[in-house]
C-alpha cells in the first residue's frame, strides 16, 4: 500500500531486494553435510581409539572372550538414550524429537518381524566372517587394516545384490508379523523418557559390571598396548577406554538430530554410492529400490558421514603411529562377510548403528528384534567356526 501511495504521489520507489529462496536451502544443505562430516570424523576416531573396529575384537566378542565391543556398544546406546530423553523433554526440542521418531518409523513401515530378524541374522553371520560391520569397515579402511578393501568391495556387492532381489524378498517376507505398536513407549502408554530411563540405567549397570570383571586394559592385545603413556597428547595414545569412546559416539546423536534431522547409520550410504551406476533408464528399472537412494541431501549426508569416518580413523592411527598394524581376515572371508553385512542390513532396514544405536535408542521395537538377531547370528556363527577350527 505504501508503494502504491508513493507512485500516485510521483515518488520514486526502489525495488525490494529479496534473498533467493535457494540460498537458504543451499546453506541448510551445506550445514547438514558439514555436521555429518564432522560426526563421521569423530566416529572414526572413537572406533579406532576404542579398538572396536578390529576384526579380532569383533570375533572375540562373538566368542564371548573379550567385551570391548559390548562395552562400547552399550555405552553408545546409553548416552544416545540420555540425549534423546533430553530432546524429548525440553519444550523447544520435543517437536524435533517426535519428528525424528515418526520419520524413523515411517521409513520402516513396510518391514515385518520376519524380514527384520532374518536380515539381522545374516548381518551377524557376516560380522563374524569378516570381523566388521557396515560402520567398522570404514574405520578398518582408514586404519590400514589388511584386506579391508575386500570387505568394502563386498559391502558394495551386498548393496547391489539386495537392490536386485529386493522386490522378491519384500513380496515374500515384509508383510508378515506386523506389529500393532512401532515404539515401546507407545506400547506402554508412557512418555519416552519415562520408558527409556530404566532401560538406560540397566544397560549402564551392565557396562559397569563388565568393566569390573573384565577391565579394558586387560583385554588389550600386544599391538594395542602403549609403549609410552607419558604423553599429554590424547590423540597420541593408542587406546581410549571403550566405554568413554562409546559414550562419545552416542553423543553424536545430538548434532545429527538437531542439524541433520537424522540419526546415526551407515549401511544406506552403500546404496547411495552403488546407485550412481544406474546411468541409463534400463538400469534404473532393474532396481527401483536403489533408485530411491540416487539423490537427496538426506542420503548424501550419510555418504559424507561414512567417508569422513575413514578420514577420522586414518588421522587417529597417524597420531598414535599405529597405521597398518591390524591384521584382517582372508580376502575370501572379507568379501563374503562384507557382502552379507550390507545385504543383511538392507534386508533388516538398518545396521548395528541404524538399528542397534539409533532404532534401539528410539525404542523402535523392530530395532530391538534386529539387534538381538545380529548378536544371535554372530555368536552362533563364531562358535560353529570355532568347532570347525576356523577361529
Amino acid at each position: 500500500m505504501e508503494n502504491v501511495l508513493r507512485k500516485r504521489a510521483g515518488a520514486k520507489t526502489e525495488p525490494m531486494m529479496e534473498k533467493p529462496a535457494d540460498d537458504t536451502s543451499f546453506m541448510s544443505d551445506l550445514i547438514k553435510l558439514g555436521v555429518s562430516a564432522s560426526a563421521g570424523i569423530a566416529f572414526g576416531v572413537c572406533t579406532e581409539k576404542g579398538k572396536v573396529f578390529e576384526p579380532q575384537v569383533i570375533q572375540d566378542q562373538m566368542l564371548l572372550k573379550r567385551f570391548i565391543m559390548l562395552k562400547m556398544f552399550l555405552s553408545a546406546l546409553v548416552s544416545g538414550m540420555f540425549v534423546m530423553s533430553l530432546l524429548s523433554m525440553l519444550p523447544f526440542t520435543r517437536k524435533k524429537f517426535l519428528n525424528i521418531q515418526q520419520a524413523f518409523g515411517s521409513s520402516l513401515r513396510n518391514k515385518g518381524v520376519l524380514i527384520v530378524f532374518t536380515g539381522g541374522l545374516i548381518l551377524g553371520v557376516g560380522m563374524t566372517l569378516s570381523g566388521a560391520c557396515p560402520g567398522m569397515v570404514l574405520s578398518q579402511v582408514g586404519a590400514g587394516t589388511s584386506n579391508a578393501g575386500y570387505t568394502l568391495l563386498g559391502c558394495f556387492g551386498g548393496a547391489l545384490l539386495y537392490g536386485v532381489v529386493e522386490p522378491l524378498i519384500t513380496q515374500l517376507l515384509s508383510s508378515s508379523h506386523q506389529l500393532r505398536h512401532q515404539f515401546l513407549d507407545h506400547a506402554s502408554g508412557s512418555p519416552y523418557f519415562v520408558t527409556v530411563m530404566p532401560i538406560a540405567v540397566t544397560l549402564a549397570a551392565i557396562v559397569f559390571g563388565l568393566e569390573i570383571y573384565f577391565p579394558w586394559r586387560m583385554e588389550l592385545v600386544d599391538h594395542q598396548i602403549e609403549s609410552d603413556d607419558s604423553t599429554s597428547n590424547l590423540f597420541a595414545y593408542k587406546n581410549w577406554p571403550p566405554f568413554v569412546c562409546g559414550a562419545m559416539i552416542g553423543m553424536l546423536q545430538l548434532p545429527m538430530i538437531f542439524f541433520v534431522r537424522s540419526t546415526l547409520g551407515a549401511s544406506s550410504s552403500f546404496c547411495t554410492l552403488i546407485s550412481q551406476l544406474q546411468v541409463t533408464e534400463n538400469l534404473q528399472k532393474m532396481s527401483p529400490y536403489l533408485g530411491k537412494y540416487r539423490s537427496g541431501i538426506g542420503h548424501w549426508s550419510k555418504v559424507f558421514y561414512v567417508g569422513s569416518a575413514i578420514v577420522g580413523s586414518y588421522l587417529s592411527t597417524q597420531a598414535s603411529g599405529s597405521y597398518g598394524v591390524v591384521t584382517g581376515v582372508s580376502p575370501a572371508r572379507a568379501f563374503l562377510g562384507g557382502l552379507m553385512i550390507v545385504f543383511g542390513a538392507r534386508m533388516a532396514g538398518g545396521c548395528t548403528s541404524g538399528h542397534g544405536l539409533s532404532g534401539f535408542g528410539l525404542l523402535f521395537i523392530l530395532s530391538i528384534y534386529a539387534t538381538v538377531a545380529i548378536f544371535v547370528g554372530g555368536i552362533a556363527t563364531a562358535f560353529m567356526m570355532k568347532l570347525m577350527g576356523a577361529l
